[in-house]
């Protein structure tokens, strides 16, 4: 698929499936201090304290993994120099655009029966335009989207033997009140077609706008856990 084949699926659809686009060498390398990094910080109060691990969603901020050997912000962010990518971000916000570290995370999803027992659990249905969003109590007034978009890279295969992404696979405009976000609501409210889970291999990854819903997507019969890396990307000048 050609870049621009890219932004005009991303502008229609609301995510875009990037095959085969980033460098395994810089993926497995990646995937190496992440393992490190959240078994230790899940192992070790402390440590979950200095590296803001939250259990909820078993996730640290991306440069947490710079405490485990994972290098420098640039080395961190070496997926992104895959190419056209550059230029599809800039298609898709409309101009110059930055990567902003502090919204960046890295996550660990479990296959369902090796999920602990405590805290954790699987993202539900969510759009990331509500980032720093206020919601009133009830549904009312249409709410700004926080401008943004996020590139979502899965460190090893996932989709099918590991927890992967489920998308509401339409452009969504406006952001939906949490209180319209159970699974049942959606699916009354969008047809069975519109709902995708893509399968992604080694090398893959997905971009998605600030509107998209999506959720964790995992099956009992999954046997494996999955890490990802998700990149938050801004337009340039934007606080």
């Amino acid at each position: 698929m050609e870049i621009d084949d890219w932004v005009r699926r991303l502008r229609e659809r609301g995510a875009v499936l990037l095959r085969d686009v980033f460098p395994r060498d810089s993926l497995a390398a990646l995937h190496e201090v992440a393992s490190r990094c959240l078994d230790a910080v899940a192992a070790e109060r402390v440590l979950a304290q200095r590296y803001r691990f939250n259990p909820f969603s078993h996730s640290v901020p991306l440069d947490a993994l710079a405490g485990f050997g994972g290098g420098s912000a640039e080395e961190l962010r070496a997926p992104l120099c895959a190419p056209g990518l550059s230029t599809l971000f800039r298609g898709a916000m409309g101009g110059a655009w930055t990567c902003r570290m502090e919204h960046c995370w890295v996550r660990k999803k479990f296959s369902p029966s090796k999920a602990p027992r405590s805290c954790y659990h699987p993202q539900n249905w969510h759009q990331d335009g509500a980032l720093g969003v206020c919601f009133p109590p009830e549904a009312g007034p249409v709410i700004p989207m926080t401008p943004l978009l996020t590139c979502w890279i899965p460190l090893n295969s996932c989709g099918s033997d590991s927890p992967g992404l489920e998308f509401v696979y339409r452009r969504q405009e406006t952001l939906l009140h949490f209180k319209e976000l159970d699974d049942a609501a959606l699916r009354r409210r969008f047809p069975l077609q519109e709902f995708w889970a893509p399968c992604l291999q080694f090398g893959d990854g997905l971009v998605f706008l600030n509107g998209t819903l999506h959720r964790t997507y995992a099956t009992p019969q999954m046997p494996n856990n999955r890490l990802s890396i998700e990149y938050r990307i801004f337009p340039a000048g934007g606080e």
